[in-house]
């Protein structure tokens, strides 16, 4: 070591200057030196030589103090020697005879680096100066270790892939020879295009190396020398005899090149495989735990489940079209290979991918199932492929996770966010090239006139150049019209295998036929079979479909029956036209002649009874929303296990079914299940399956299944637990929910609204489950994550309730059920035991779900003494964190949109699930109106915000159309009803308005006129253009005038509605009943108008108001309530109503006039009107409340009242009174003293300790003359708090008064107030720990809220030791008081501000 001392410094300051300094660099030294020392740790174990080079230059490094250039360097050395320490644990000499000589040169390299690192160490060639080359020398070092490494690695790989060569060579004779047969001199080609790509990996490749690597080389050696040798044999004897051209030397030939390709294949893959295996143990638990959050499809990769690919020498054509596009990226990015039914689509698929995989290109792959709804979800498939591309790329990884971090709710957004996210952005930083596959794209749901996948790749497949999409599917319109738009027209390559020469497809499956029923004759021992004429036969029926030659030849295999015995049953079976399998190439061929000789080998006997039991077991496999095992399906139906086991091996020909009883079975193909529904085409009653009557036993299953195995809390969650804090809750579920049950609880809705029949032993089933097994389903969908399913099947049994059963009673329960659902689907959906702690704890008092289950919930769990609501109301408020500036209802009434400064969100209506965010090209300006519509069919939505027109398409996300617009300060936008016109009325001054039309196609903007009008013009959809209803005022007459929007505004009807001594203002016109609502500025007139006939319909007070679609509702807001009325024949009778917490804004019904949105203040509302009692006003929780100090008796009063009303909680004793003679603001209790701050007065009375007034009588009512002091205060609504015998009063952020509660005398004064700038809501006392806590959010910065009581973001209330004890609905969130009464922890309270409306809710523990 150096004997060097350190200089001592002169100045105290500079010294701790330079000492921080130094520490500074010491320590990032040691930081980055840690990389190393992690490995140098252990690899004493598996390599030595290594450790010691690796200390020498950690001790190095850590004695520079220059090493930025370090870092880099080391951190690119990592994966290798990962890499290396994989191959040195996993490789043995014994193994690889050169493998020694090798590792002794690896040793002496290392042994040269420490001796290096070593004399620098010790200051022998150079002395430590602080010089910036210092770094360099250690870089230098570093690099040297990265050299030797690779150089062992190069040298490994060249004794395998140096043995390639010789056997190009030997084939050129034969390329030489075979020049005349362009098909196998093409293929011969590929093979050595395939070995020269191999043989160039050499210097490119170093590793990684897996523990079987020397057997798969071996492997690869010894098949490519045996085919060395037999081409040698045949070129010599080509050669000896000169050259005539032989069919058999052709076919050899063929033969040796697929040899050739198969063995270097199945070596890439198995490089590859340890490649992808490798890069998985590369990702950290914290990154693992990242990406299986994410919600995605399983098993979608080409390497799951059982499929198969292409038998070789078949779709060879195809196949040569789709490998030369892969490999040259020059092609289109895009390949469709186009196929009818049947025709091969998945199972080339599966091939491309397995090839492409071999090649390192398969980015990642997602085959489409109809019978699986994950892989059916056109939502899964960008978050499937990026969690695929995570694992297989570190670079993409790396981009994929931090966004993942900041945004986990991508996975939610729409199609054009989650490509653009989680595949653009962090394949652009991936920069490899790559083939994508999704195969049977037309298996997913899609609404779309064009494919919604295909609108989204259009948009970004030019910014990824290096990246390229292999897609599968039918030729289904959507499809077509996907790839025939603009942005992908140019894009793709096209390939339709229906229109492959008819010779070149019979001859594939010929060859598959000959190969597959050879295989079946010499298992099952059969000689002579099958002949040539058979082969000949069961082609020409195929007729060019090979889903025809696969169910043919799986139904010659049962292990029932002799293959001859099954092949007589097809030959005898007599032809047909039919439907599904009529091709161009045989007219007489069909499925369904096959499919049903199949089902009446299998079952020859008739048997009704028999047979009832095969349907049903059939049906269950063609009808189950996901599949099962057969187990699990006989479970579901009832039958034994062992007997429908047995009726599905008999027909395992039509089945994808496996030996193993834990796999699901399902249809092999599609079209069998299209065949067996369909009267006309399964002309056998015996077999055939009415999906109405089998979706009704099936849902009768489902709810005995349920009845019988859901229990209170099946689980065993402890209390309060988040699903996600149960660290085994997979466990949990495996051991505890059945297949069976699991999948009854997802589906039972799914098969009950399919129904038909007699539904009376199902509503039997239905009544036990609503009545005792509601809340334990909601258990179990909870865990599964599967509560948004839960409120769509809720709604579905309302529909079918009212459109089958007519049963009244179960319409009610389900409606009350939808209402607890939706109202608190955030403690439902994030914890099973908080559907008891929270949603049931705070639901109203009147609900069925109250009544029937809260007896059963614990008695020791917390109770809400105060604050529950009477009835349902139906208000939800939209769980939105943005100021609404507009919104809208779709129009089929599912989905809500709400605009805000930067984007528009699309809600589910039934669950209120945020379901995309449309991000806005361009912020709105907050004086700008924002206005915004849904077109006609609900798939496009416009925004005309700001400086711009902006259309988007709903289902992918992405903009549509754009336009410059100038700022519109007010006015409406309307859709035509053909979707191909924007109608926009602008106002641009007092009373003038100008119309505007946007053509969508064209993006041209017509302006037909200015009209003016008293009151603001109501534009509506008429036909392919539009009307405007005006308005016009002379003196107090007013006239009604209805224009016809088109290349001028055209006066259609004129309406004069007599004179109006009222300044009433139109705002609402219903077209279809021709009937005006009008109010003035203050609402203390409302009036609706049938202009016809001038007739009064309404006369009411009001602002905020309109009309349902059809006229027959009308809504109106009045002070803090929503007020609905029915159109009969004497007028609008009142018919619903509402409290709210603020006077509402703005109303719109949807378009089935079943629920309402109200908008206050930016917050949306959601009320839903059916089921819900007439009666549902309730006000009982707008209040102000303390409690005592030992919690027996609460404090209150409503709001705006001058009351206050004092109860034991604990007695049945009558409440007591205090007149306070003034409104009162707060309240607070403060030891025996009771506080009331009113307007600008706060008084003080004295308690006695069960809760009365000091000095009034029991029955009699206290009011001023009782108070014990009286202090004038000087501005609106000060801030209050107490603490011990002390009173503090914040005067509107200017002064801070104390006061002692006895005597009312101030003893300080705080001015200005210190607090104004922190800007913190309120304070309150927490008696528990004896000190004052701030509550509620400090604005100025991060955090907020009580040290012992804390109201998270997420809504909870927490105990002291971090328990959740209650979630809070959406509007009760952020309260202004939590605190625990003085002494006393048994009890919390928490007073909620909303606008200008308090209400309080108490909890007893």
């Amino acid at each position: 070591m150096s004997s060097r001392k350190r200089k001592p410094t002169e100045s105290g300051g500079a010294s701790g200057s330079n000492s921080d300094q130094s520490r500074s660099k010491k320590q990032r030294a040691a930081d980055v030196a840690k990389t190393f020392l992690d490995i140098a740790k252990e690899s004493a174990d598996w390599f030595p030589p290594l450790q010691s080079a690796l200390r020498a230059v950690i001790a190095l490094i850590k004695r520079y103090k220059q090493f930025e250039g370090v870092r880099d360097k080391i951190r690119d050395l990592k994966p290798q020697l990962d890499r290396f320490k994989l191959h040195i644990t996993t490789t043995t000499i014994d193994g690889d005879p050169g493998e020694t000589e090798r590792r002794k040169e690896l040793t002496s390299a290392l042994e040269e680096i420490e001796k290096r690192s070593r004399e620098l160490l010790e200051g022998t060639v150079i002395r430590f100066a602080n010089r910036e080359d210092d770094s360099g020398e250690v870089a230098r070092l570093v690099e040297r270790l990265r050299e030797a490494i690779a150089r062992h690695q190069t040298s490994q790989q060249r004794t395998i892939y140096g043995q390639i060569p010789s056997l190009a060579s030997s084939f050129d004779t034969l390329l030489k020879l075979l020049e005349k047969s362009p098909a196998v001199k093409n293929k011969l080609d590929s093979v050595m295009d395939r070995l020269d790509r191999l043989c160039s990996e050499e210097d490119n490749d170093d590793g990684p190396w897996d523990d079987n690597e020397h057997e798969h080389r071996a492997k690869l050696f010894d098949a490519l020398r045996l085919i060395e040798d037999n081409g040698n044999v045949l070129s010599n004897r080509i050669n000896a005899q000169g050259y005539k051209e032989s069919q058999d030397d052709i076919q050899a030939v063929s033969a040796m090149a697929d040899d050739i390709r198969d063995a270097v294949v199945d070596y890439q893959m198995a490089q590859q495989r340890a490649t992808y295996d490798l890069n998985c143990r590369l990702i950290d638990a914290a990154e693992l735990s990242v990406l299986n959050s994410c919600r995605r499809a399983q098993g979608t990769g080409y390497q799951h489940g059982d499929r198969k690919g292409c038998l070789r020498g078949t779709r060879e054509t195809v196949l040569n079209e789709i490998e030369s596009w892969a490999r040259d990226f020059e092609k289109p990015p895009v390949f469709w290979l186009n196929g009818l039914a049947g025709t091969g689509k998945s199972t080339i698929a599966q091939t491309v991918s397995e090839q492409i995989f071999a090649n390192g290109l398969l980015g990642a792959s997602f085959f489409c199932s109809r019978d699986f709804e994950d892989r059916s979800d056109l939502r899964l498939i960008f978050p499937t492929l990026a969690f695929q591309l995570a694992h297989k790329y570190p670079t993409f990884r790396s981009v994929l996770i931090p966004l993942l971090r900041s945004n986990p709710d991508i996975v939610h957004e729409s199609l054009m966010n989650q490509m653009g996210e989680l595949i653009v952005k962090p394949l652009k930083s991936a920069d490899v090239w790559m083939v994508i596959v999704i195969d049977a794209l037309d298996e997913c749901k899609d609404e779309e006139p064009q494919s919604a996948i295909l609108s989204v790749l259009g948009r970004f497949v030019k910014r990824i150049p290096k990246v390229k999409f292999f897609i599968t599917g039918r030729p289904e319109p959507r499809i077509k019209d996907g790839f025939r738009l603009p942005l992908l027209v140019d894009s793709t390559d096209v390939f339709v295998l229906h229109d492959v020469q008819h010779s070149l497809i019979n001859s594939d499956i010929q060859l598959f036929l000959k190969h597959e029923l050879s295989e079946v004759a010499r298992r099952r021992r059969v000689e002579g079979w099958p002949r040539d004429e058979h082969i000949d036969l069961l082609c020409d029926r195929a007729g060019g479909l090979f889903v025809y030659a696969v169910a043919t030849v799986k139904f010659l295999d049962s292990s029932t029956r002799l293959p001859e015995q099954q092949l007589d049953a097809i030959v005898d079976f007599p032809e047909h036209t039919g439907h599904e399998g009529k091709t161009r190439f045989n007219p007489k061929t069909t499925l369904d002649s096959l499919y049903t000789s199949i089902l009446k080998a299998a079952f020859s006997e008739e048997d009704p009874e028999v047979d009832l039991r095969v349907r049903s077991t059939i049906g269950t496999v063609v009808l189950l929303v996901n599949p099962l095992p057969p187990p699990v399906i006989a479970r579901l139906i009832g039958l034994d296990p062992r007997e429908v086991t047995l009726f599905l091996t008999l027909v395992q020909s039509l089945l994808a079914f496996d030996e193993d009883p834990n796999r699901p079975v399902k249809p092999f193909h599609k079209s069998f299940p299209d065949f067996i529904t369909d009267p006309s085409r399964c002309t056998d009653a015996r077999f055939w399956i009415s999906p109405k009557i089998l979706h009704l036993e099936l849902a009768t299953n489902c709810l005995r299944v349920m009845n019988d195995g859901l229990e209170p809390n099946l689980l065993l969650l402890p209390d309060f637990a988040l699903n996600s804090e149960v660290k085994d809750l997979e466990t949990r579920i495996d051991d505890r929910i059945s297949d069976t049950l699991r999948y009854a609880c997802r589906s039972w809705h799914g098969h009950l609204t399919k129904t038909e029949g007699n539904v009376a032993g199902v509503i039997s089933c239905l009544r036990v489950f609503l009545e005792e097994k509601f809340l334990a389903w909601l258990e179990v969908v909870s865990v599964l994550g599967a509560v948004s399913g839960a409120i769509v099947g809720l709604e579905q049994l309302i529909a079918w309730l009212q459109e089958v059963s007519g049963n009244d009673e179960l319409l009610d329960i389900a409606r009350d059920y939808s209402h607890f659902v939706a109202m608190f689907f955030e403690p439902i959906s994030v914890s099973a035991t908080h559907i008891y702690h929270s949603a049931l704890e705070l639901s109203p008092f009147s609900s069925i779900v109250r009544r029937w289950y809260y007896h059963r919930r614990h008695t020791s769990l917390p109770r809400v003494m105060v604050g529950i609501r009477e009835s349902w109301e139906g208000g939800i408020m939209i769980p939105s964190e943005n100021y609404c500036l507009s919104y809208t209802w779709s129009p089929c009434g599912q989905f809500i949109a709400a605009q805000s400064l930067e984007a528009v969100e699309i809600y589910d209506s039934l669950s209120l699930e945020l379901l995309s965010t449309l991000k806005l090209t361009k912020p709105t300006p907050d004086e700008v109106t924002s206005l915004l519509a849904y077109s006609s069919d609900g798939r496009l939505i416009a925004s005309l915000c700001g400086t711009s027109l902006v259309i988007w398409d709903i289902q992918t996300g992405g903009v549509a159309k754009e336009a410059n617009y100038g700022g519109i300060k007010n006015g409406s936008l309307v859709w035509s009803l053909d979707g191909r016109t924007i109608g926009i009325v602008e106002m641009k001054g007092s009373q003038t308005y100008v119309v505007r039309t946007y053509d969508v196609d064209s993006g041209a903007t017509h302006s037909p006129g200015i009209l003016e009008s008293r009151d603001e013009p109501y534009l509506w959809a008429y036909g392919t253009s539009f009307r405007i209803m005006t308005t016009k005022r002379v003196g107090q007459a007013r006239t009604i005038n209805i224009f016809e929007v088109g290349s001028i505004l055209t006066k259609i009807e004129s309406f004069y509605i007599g004179s109006w001594e009222e300044d009433l203002k139109i705002k609402f016109f219903s077209q279809t009943t021709h009937r005006i609502s009008c109010s003035d500025e203050d609402g203390r007139h409302l009036a609706i108008m049938d202009i016809r006939d001038s007739r009064s319909l309404l006369e009411e007070e009001g602002f905020s108001h309109c009309f349902s679609s059809d006229g027959s509702l009308f809504a109106a807001a009045n002070t803090r309530s929503v007020h609905i009325w029915k159109y009969t024949s004497d007028g609008y009778a009142r018919w619903r109503e509402f409290s709210t917490q603020d006077n509402t804004e703005d109303l719109r019904f949807s378009s089935t006039s079943s629920s309402l949105l109200s908008c206050t203040d930016g917050i949306l509302k959601l009320w839903r009107l059916d089921g819900l009692p007439t009666d549902a006003h309730c006000d009982s929780y707008e209040q102000l409340a303390v409690l005592s100090r030992g919690g027996d008796y609460i404090v209150a009063s409503h709001e705006w009242d001058s009351a206050i009303t004092i109860t034991n909680l604990f007695s049945q004793t009558p409440p007591s009174t205090v007149d306070t003679g003034a409104v009162i603001a707060t309240l607070t209790l403060t030891g025996n003293i009771l506080l009331a701050l009113g307007e600008d007065t706060i008084a003080a009375w004295r308690l006695t300790g069960d809760g009365m007034v000091d000095g009034v009588l029991p029955g009699e009512k206290a009011g001023r003359g009782n108070t014990i002091w009286t202090i004038p205060v000087q501005s609106y609504r000060p801030d209050l708090f107490v603490q011990d015998q002390t009173v503090v009063i914040e005067e509107g952020g200017k002064a801070i008064h104390a006061y002692h509660t006895e005597t009312g005398e101030v003893f300080e004064l705080i001015q200005p107030n210190p607090f104004c700038q922190k800007h913190f809501w309120s304070d309150t006392l927490s008696g528990n720990v004896g000190r004052l806590h701030k509550c509620g959010w400090d604005t100025t910065s991060e955090g907020g809220g009580p040290l012992s009581w804390d109201t998270l973001r997420e809504g909870w209330v927490k105990d002291l030791e971090g328990n959740h004890l209650l979630w809070l609905p959406v509007e009760w969130r952020d309260p202004e008081h939590i605190a625990s009464p003085p002494y006393d922890s048994t009890v919390v309270w928490l007073q909620f501000y909303r606008g200008w409306s308090v209400w309080a809710v108490v909890i007893k523990f």
